[in-house]
């Protein structure tokens, strides 16, 4: 393939320079290439551009794979949405010189936490339990507040400004941060939101009031140290420091009914303004619960929006469903289901020169050679539906060796679903299988049995369907199995095939449609 050449961009060249280069970039397309790549470097950040014009005497049109595994390797869509938003929300005076600015700061992949609860819900001690696991900064109210001379007093607006220009530090900007109850009312939330303070998780406690006053009656407060303390809960750490605790004039139980109430009023709107985001949790239960309980909400990333293309490899025993449910799949989300048998067969029936290949191999039951296959998968999957639609990939990789193929010829997978099954079922669903010759209707023993005895009678079952052929087969794809689930540990997902295939399908959707779970 040829490089058309690197534009390296300087902090000390204009604007228009950048745009004269990329014009001269757009105007080479124009001539007879094919799928080209430019490399921009913007700084320390590298961005890769494909330009991507085929011309007429180059068919069939056959899309390099690096296209979008690179965009969806890199995050490019979410670069980009990151970009936009912080466009959106700083309206800078030069755009080109903010975003490059705000590019080479290379800030981490951060989340926010809104924790909204009614008093002696809990809100700042799972703040901070969360904090030490997920390493965020924690921001109450009380801190909140402090940061303008007015305090409580302070409009929204100057509450929003201030806090803005808090969320800017470097330890908010860089690993995230977690408010624990605040936004306080419905102004103050509208606010932030003005100013593109939306946090990415909003979860609101719930427990009965009488819960509620009754822990608060076990809250004390160290006046040496200013420490709060519970009894039950988080108890002083010494003799000493427990006789120093007094009483907190808010705990009173007509105070606190008073601030569970107000809160309750004020729950209303700010559940419509985190209604995208927001999780209810019940705190009256014990801490470890309740921080579970979020930890695994928190640690689910949100749907990504970018139009990633879908590239999936369904593993697992020969009988396993695989090709039900790429076929369900592909009826849904139009995905195209690629089964490698089918391949070879189709192949050797069109006559080409990978078929005339195989043809041997095949007809001696022996296996094709791994270089052979690859060709053969590589072919299909660079087609213009499947690099368009997505693919569904079964049959293949059998062995550790044909997945890091694959992986060489850059047809790397963005799922893998491994159709768990004990071999024992996945035997009795083979060997069961049958077939009428008169009719032509195909059953299973078990699972669809026939009443009519003569169809029972002349039913025919499939060469490759006895008990020595599947048993060969089961026993080869456990040879691999470990190995092919540690290739592709990091996007592996699990589901259970002995259900019915409309299960299975839901489990298969939900491992496809939401994001992988982070490793925090």
């Amino acid at each position: 393939m040829r490089h058309l050449g690197e534009i390296y961009y300087a902090g000390s060249q204009s604007s228009n320079a950048l745009a004269e280069q990329l014009m001269f970039l757009r105007n080479r397309t124009l001539f007879n290439c094919s799928c080209e790549f430019v490399t921009i470097e913007i700084k320390a950040v590298r961005i890769l551009v494909m330009i991507s014009v085929i011309s007429e005497d180059r068919k069939p049109i056959r899309i390099p794979p690096e296209y979008v595994q690179y965009a969806d390797k890199h995050s490019i869509f979410r670069l980009a949405q990151k970009l936009l938003k912080a466009l959106i929300i700083d309206r800078p005076d030069d755009p080109l010189s903010y975003l490059i600015e705000y590019l080479g700061k290379n800030y981490c992949e951060s989340s926010s936490l809104f924790i909204l609860g009614p008093a002696s819900s809990g809100k700042r001690t799972l703040a901070e339990l969360l904090a030490v696991k997920l390493k965020r900064v924690v921001l109450t109210a009380d801190e909140i507040f402090k940061l303008v001379p007015e305090a409580q007093e302070a409009t929204p607006q100057q509450l929003t400004e201030a806090l803005k220009a808090r969320l800017k530090l470097a330890d908010c900007a860089t690993y995230g941060y977690i408010f624990a109850g605040f936004p306080v009312n419905n102004a103050q939330a509208k606010a932030m939101r003005w100013e593109g303070i939306f946090p990415d998780y909003a979860i609101f406690l719930q427990a009965p009031t009488t819960a509620l006053i009754e822990r608060a009656a076990g809250n004390r407060l160290d006046p040496t140290t200013q420490e709060l303390y519970h009894l039950i809960t988080k108890p002083p750490p010494d003799m000493k420091t427990e006789k120093r605790l007094i009483h907190l004039p808010n705990c009173a139980p007509e105070k606190v009914r008073e601030r569970i109430e107000q809160y309750n009023r004020e729950a209303v709107l700010l559940r419509q303004i985190y209604a995208p985001v927001a999780r209810d949790v019940n705190c009256d239960q014990p801490v470890s619960e309740v921080y579970s309980t979020i930890l695994a909400y928190v640690t689910q990333p949100p749907r990504d929006l970018a139009l990633r293309t879908p590239r999936i490899i369904l593993l697992g025993f020969t009988g396993c469903g695989r090709k039900t449910q790429a076929k369900m799949l592909a009826q849904k989300y139009g995905f195209i289901p690629v089964d490698c048998g089918l391949l070879i067969r189709t192949e050797i029936a069109n006559g080409s020169l990978l078929g005339k290949a195989m043809r041997s191999y095949v007809s001696k039951t022996i296996p094709v050679p791994d270089a052979i296959l690859i060709e053969v998968v590589k072919n299909r999957l660079t087609q213009a539906d499947c690099a368009t639609r997505g693919w569904i990939l079964h049959g293949f990789p059998r062995t550790k060796q044909q997945a890091e193929m694959l992986d060489a010829e850059g047809l790397s997978p963005n799922r893998v679903i491994a159709m768990d099954i004990s071999q024992v079922c996945a035997a009795e669903r083979i060997t069961g299988r049958r077939i009428d010759p008169v009719t032509g209707v195909r059953f299973h023993l078990a699972y669809r049995p026939k009443d009519d005895s003569d169809i029972s009678d002349r039913s025919l079952q499939h060469p490759k369907d006895v008990d020595c052929v599947v048993a060969s087969k089961l026993a080869g794809y456990a040879a691999h199995r470990d190995e092919l689930f540690a290739h592709y540990q990091s996007m592996l997902i699990h589901v259970h095939a002995h259900l019915d295939a409309h299960t299975v399908f839901e489990e298969i959707e939900a491992g496809i449609v939401n994001p992988l779970p982070t490793s925090e």
